[in-house]
Parts: structure tokens; C-alpha cells; sequence
């Protein structure tokens, strides 16, 4: 039965590595494709922009959140690193181009930092993709189909931050 059992795992194993090997150049390659058709895509116009961020949280998963707010502009979001949490404040901006950016004093355990963030937008008619600047890559913001692991299904309409930013500021 051991041995029966072994097989099986060494097995599986082997195919597990054959198949990665196969997705890696794979994945390389629809990397390449998503950048050469975003840079094909027209910026989203500030409107578009505008209208996906609007008082709108960006869920990161269990790392944090950001907030959008219209109210002055104002960007909130709380972060949790290695179970370290932090937040910031700050305000967010559409500088033009399919840009969104959000500027914010961030507050840790390391200390305080001012930091710029800025994302780029491309559309190609209903398929939006997203790179992180300076020099992020291209993925896939939204499909042309509504696809749930998308990250734009991650911006979700309402204050998903301020509960939880209150809950760290206590604790300082």
C-alpha cells in the first residue's frame, strides 16, 4: 500500500512540475500580449475615470482597503502588513490621460511617510487594463465579460475603510 502510495505521489508531483513548465512561458507570453494590446488601447477619459472611482473602496483583500471619497477629494485606507496594520490620509486626483492617483500620509509601526501612488487606465472597447506607474505591468482590469476575479470587481461602492482606519487610530 506505501508503495502503491509513493507512486502516486511522485506522480503527481511530476505532473504538477510538467504542467508549470508548460504555463510559464505561457504566462510570459500573455503578459507580453496584455502590455502590446494596452498599449494599442485609448487612455480612458477622465469622466471614465472618475466615474469608476467615485466614492468607491478598493478592496485589497486582507492587506487593506482604500476609499474614494468626492467629499474634497479625500482617499483614506488602512493596510495590514505581516499583521503590522497602518493607515493613511490623503486626497486622490485624475491628472489626465487615464491616470488616478491618490497622495497620503501613511502611519505604521515603522513610522510616518508621504507617498504618491498612480495608476494608468487603457480601454479597449469593454475590456480595461491597469499597470501601476512608473513602470508596473499591464493586466487585465476588467474582462469584456463579467469575470469575479477581475480586480475592478474589487471597487465596491461605499466606505469600506473608515471603521476599520478608527480601529487602528485607537490603538496608537
Amino acid at each position: 500500500m506505501k508503495r502503491v502510495l509513493g507512486n502516486s505521489i511522485g506522480t503527481a508531483l511530476a505532473c504538477s512540475i510538467a504542467v508549470l513548465a508548460f504555463q510559464l512561458p505561457a504566462t510570459a507570453k500573455t503578459a507580453s500580449q496584455t502590455a502590446d494590446l494596452a498599449m494599442k488601447a485609448e487612455a480612458v477619459p477622465d469622466e471614465g475615470i472618475y466615474q469608476m472611482y467615485q466614492n468607491r473602496s478598493w478592496l485589497w483583500g486582507r492587506n487593506g482597503a482604500g476609499y474614494f471619497a468626492v467629499q474634497r477629494r479625500q482617499f483614506s485606507a488602512w493596510t495590514s502588513d505581516k499583521g503590522k496594520l497602518g493607515y493613511g490620509d490623503g486626497i486622490w486626483f485624475i491628472p489626465g490621460g487615464g491616470k488616478v492617483c491618490f497622495r497620503a500620509k501613511w502611519h505604521g509601526a515603522g513610522g510616518d511617510s508621504n507617498a504618491l501612488t498612480c495608476f494608468e487606465h487603457r480601454q479597449a472597447g469593454r475590456v480595461l487594463y491597469q499597470r501601476k506607474l512608473p513602470d508596473g505591468d499591464w493586466y487585465v482590469f476588467r474582462s469584456s465579460h463579467s469575470n469575479l476575479a477581475d480586480e475592478f470587481m474589487k471597487l465596491k461602492h461605499g466606505d469600506y475603510v473608515s471603521w476599520k482606519q478608527r480601529r487602528i487610530k485607537a490603538q496608537e
